[in-house]
């Protein structure tokens, strides 16, 4: 006898390998024999026939199951719990207290979290309770170290967590999802819904994913919070130097008083500018602008910051700092020429093939004291725009070439001192010699003669203040190896090619370098001192640089080399340099500090190298240096930083390939200034740079809880949505268990059967015995 009490589950099979085209085909036939059986027997009585029509389709039936192979599949099965995934927000803001109350968000969660604790108890038998922590990252946790984790993450992705929660549960059943959070997402879901916007379709492609139902628990309202917050500071990563740049500045006020409120812009401490934003109690976002022009290149740390309220609910996000990279866009050169010449007309033709350079020449071809045939007003020429170029877009130059200039006919003696004053705060200038230039442009004892590298001999009667003859300038041993006069990177090479150059024809004299200069190469006759006088010649002033080159011919380096079989390449190669080293371009340091995150947290590694080159710029192997590191706190003037601070230093050695890495953190927040200095062949080689240590406070720029977004997800995955502390478990529905676990199973087959057979023979027979007794055989 069949045994079926201890199976659960009944089901019947179909074991013969008939598709269903088969199957229709058996039917059809079975309805043609009977339709054809009918009419053979449409003679006799209608009992008789229908009962032999009876027989003959119970045989049939028979049959055709036999076919089938039916079989009775008996299973004991158990159904398998499937997963409720809790999900617990562990980001900063779930550290800020409800509003209007001492506790905090995290607490009134790890609170609703222990009130759930009989659900999970009591639901046990149909589903496992997956307790998850998200912030950075979605993590598997246990309920008890959920009660007791801190709320530190820098991030709130809730989108990630629900996007990683499919592949988490890959091939099992996920059976719903209770979120515990203040609704603060900083991923894809969070950002259209903070703008006040629906979710959009990628967003309930994630809830669709899931296939259950997703609740949500509020850790807090979003109404009754005061604070006032730069939520975001959009700058472009550099700037160019002497453009325009636009930062905009994104604000969030929230419970605060219609009043004006100041947005200040500081850069390395001082402030640049503010602007006033007016509250309006019916609007909480707004946006202000700052626009300003970068003036010198590198790195520079820029705060934006609102004043703190009494009350707000956090006063950390009342301040954004930010690092800004100003470069060059184009190297700005403004060449004055005191009168057209061979020489001009090649720097100039230089200068503007260079698509790196912006050019504004100035010829000067009239003075004041040139007799006017015509009346002024009628002139084509303008006159020189002493006054625009010297004291309204003087520092908008990156170099001042003074090629054959004589300042004194346009009465520019006033505007001298700007010039001074713009070198010493990080311009370059360079004058080339002429009989306007030097002391023959009446220079000496002028602020333009504290720069150039050289002194000047008083012009006056009986003073020689030119030479005439024609020479080729010697390189000096610093020469050899300084990038304005380095041709060839082999000393040897570099002497041949010089020695190669067409003589130069004329010099300005001077009476030797001054203090503080660097003499490139020299008059192989003229002495002055007994020293022989400089013909090039470079310095640093302050933070700028100055080039002099005494003589008006360096043209015939470029012409007349051609007719000796040369190229053009040194003349180029030799200003190109010039301008390059004039305008301090990092390329051609031989020391380089590179760091390569503007921004770190405290604690956090930053990654920095240094790189020493020799000067022929082949790399220093085992060079030994020393790094400097001061710190400078946030909102700090540079000037007001303590001078006497201990400096951090960090020796180093360079490995083969003139590298070495750094290894540095700092714990304090601040602005890091790190100078690094290699002994070089003559003067310490030195570069710097900067690192901006500040705590990521990115997910507390927004810390208004929104359980819109809650309620959104909620609503559509058709599941539950509360503001706690009001809470009832029963409101929590799951999907059932889909999945079963076979403990048993049997198969009995029941057409194999010899009782079904001797009921089909027993059919046939009855229904032949009675055709016979009818007269039907």
């Amino acid at each position: 006898m069949l045994e079926l009490s201890k199976y659960n589950t009944r089901d019947l099979l179909w074991l013969g390998d008939w598709s269903l085209g088969w199957i229709i085909a058996l039917g059809l036939l079975g309805l043609a024999v009977l339709l054809f059986s009918a009419y053979d027997l449409r003679d006799m009585r209608p009992h008789r026939r229908l009962t032999l029509l009876g027989l003959r389709a119970a045989v049939f039936s028979l049959a055709v199951l036999m076919l089938l192979e039916p079989a009775l599949d008996l299973k004991q099965v158990s159904r398998v719990k499937n997963h409720v995934a809790v999900l617990v927000d562990t980001s900063q803001t779930m550290n800020l207290n409800v509003a209007g109350e001492k506790q905090r968000r995290i607490d009134r969660a790890r609170k609703a979290l222990e009130e759930l604790r009989p659900t999970f108890e009591a639901q046990a038998e149909d589903h496992h309770f997956d307790i998850f922590t998200y912030g950075d990252a979605l993590t598997p946790t246990t309920l008890e170290a959920a009660l007791t984790t801190e709320a530190d993450a820098t991030e709130a992705d809730l989108s990630a967590a629900l996007q990683a929660l499919p592949e988490h549960y890959r091939g099992k059943d996920l059976g719903g999802v209770i979120v515990l959070s203040d609704g603060i997402d900083t991923g894809s879901i969070g950002r259209r819904v903070r703008r006040g916007e629906d979710l959009d379709e990628a967003s309930k492609d994630i809830l669709a994913s899931l296939q259950a139902p997703v609740h949500t628990l509020a850790a807090d309202a979003d109404a009754g919070m005061r604070d006032a917050a730069i939520t975001r500071v959009r700058h472009d990563d550099f700037a160019f130097v002497h453009n325009s740049i636009t930062v905009e500045v994104d604000l969030f006020f929230s419970g605060i008083e219609p009043q004006p409120v100041p947005v200040t812009l500081r850069r390395d401490g001082e402030i640049l500018q503010s602007q006033s934003v007016q509250i309006d109690p019916e609007e909480r976002r707004y946006t202000v602008q700052f626009e300003f022009v970068p003036r010198q290149i590198g790195k520079e740390v820029y705060t934006v910051e609102v004043p703190h309220f009494e009350d707000e609910a956090l006063l950390q996000n009342n301040t954004e700092h930010f690092v800004l990279r100003v470069i060059r866009d184009k190297v700005r050169v403004l060449q004055v020429v005191g009168r057209p010449s061979w020489d001009q007309r090649f720097l100039r033709q230089l200068l503007k093939r260079n698509p790196n350079v912006d050019l504004i020449s100035f010829f000067i071809l009239r003075t004041d004291d040139t007799p006017q045939l015509v009346p002024r007003d009628e002139m084509s020429l303008i006159p020189f725009p002493t006054d625009e170029l010297f004291n309204s877009e003087l520092g908008s130059f990156d170099l001042v070439i003074f090629q054959n200039f004589n300042f004194g006919p346009y009465n520019m003696a006033r505007y001298l001192p700007a010039i001074a004053d713009y070198v010493r705060q990080g311009g370059a200038f360079a004058m080339l010699g002429g009989d306007l230039s030097f002391a023959s442009g009446g220079y000496a004892r002028t602020p333009i003669e504290s720069l150039l590298p050289v002194e000047l001999p008083p012009a006056g009667p009986g003073q020689k203040i030119t030479h005439s003859e024609h020479f080729s300038p010697q390189l000096t041993e610093a020469g050899d190896r300084h990038p304005i006069t380095q041709l060839a990177f082999d000393p040897a090479q570099n002497r041949e090619l010089w020695e190669a150059l067409p003589p130069l024809r004329g010099t300005n004299i001077v009476t030797g370098p001054s203090e503080g200069a660097t003499v490139l190469a020299t008059h192989p006759t003229l002495t002055y001192g007994g020293q022989p006088m400089p013909v090039i010649a470079v310095a640093e002033r302050g933070e700028g640089r100055v080039l002099a080159v005494t003589s008006d011919s360096t043209w015939r380096w470029g012409f007349e080399h051609l007719a000796d079989g040369g190229t053009p390449r040194e003349y180029q190669m030799f200003w190109n340099s010039a301008i390059r080293w004039l305008i301090q371009d990092p390329e051609l340091k031989l020391v380089r500090l590179d760091v390569h995150a503007d921004i770190a947290a405290p604690g956090a590694p930053i990654d920095a190298s240094v790189r020493v080159f020799k000067s022929d710029y082949s790399p220093a192997a085992n060079a030994t240096g020393k790094v400097l590191v001061r710190h400078r706190p946030l909102g700090q003037n540079a000037d007001d930083a303590p001078s006497a601070q201990e400096p951090r230093q960090v020796d180093f050695q360079t490995d083969a390939s003139g590298e070495h890495a750094l290894d540095l953190s700092f714990d304090e927040p601040g602005i890091y200034q790190m100078e690094v200095e290699v002994q070089g062949p003559g003067s310490p080689l030195r570069d710097e740079n900067l690192v901006l240590v500040t705590p990521n406070v990115a997910q507390l720029r927004d810390i208004v809880p929104r359980n819109a977004l809650l309620e959104q997800i909620a609503a559509h995955t058709e599941a539950h949505h509360t503001l706690l502390p009001e809470l009832d478990a029963d409101e929590l529905h799951f999907n059932p268990p889909r999945f079963v676990e076979i403990h048993q199973r049997r198969v009995v087959q029941l057409w194999d059967s010899a009782l079904l057979f001797l009921i089909v023979l027993g059919l046939l027979a009855a229904e032949w015995s009675l055709r016979r007794r009818w007269g039907r055989l």
